[in-house]
């Protein structure tokens, strides 16, 4: 798995040769904190779970390689929920040639 970040103002390519196990696991670990939670979770706790889930693609899946400060400049949310969906449930985005052909053209 890869993911390209700019950091510092220069386009850097980071590589993971696999990703572990523990990256779904601790990610359905957040959600299941989320769901016993009350149901109107304060800013602070929010802000916690967005971090804790993002530190699953710095601190997992590419073994701190980059900062979680570093993943949230340098990348858009997009492209992070990209990563993690790919990272967590293996869903890797289609490519455009691929959307190209399911519209016949």
């Amino acid at each position: 798995m890869h993911i390209e970040l700019i950091i510092d103002g220069n386009k850097k390519t980071f590589t993971a040769p696999f990703v572990p196990m523990m990256a779904k696991r601790k990610f359905l670990e957040v959600q299941v904190r989320a769901e016993e939670r009350e149901k109107n979770p304060t800013s602070k706790e929010l802000i916690e779970e967005d971090n804790e889930v993002m530190s699953i693609l710095t601190d997992i899946i590419f073994q701190k390689q980059f900062t979680l400060d570093e993943l949230f400049n340098g990348a858009s949310q997009e492209y992070i929920d990209q990563k993690l969906r790919e990272g967590v449930f293996g869903i890797k985005p289609k490519k455009e040639s691929d959307e190209g052909n399911e519209k016949g053209e």
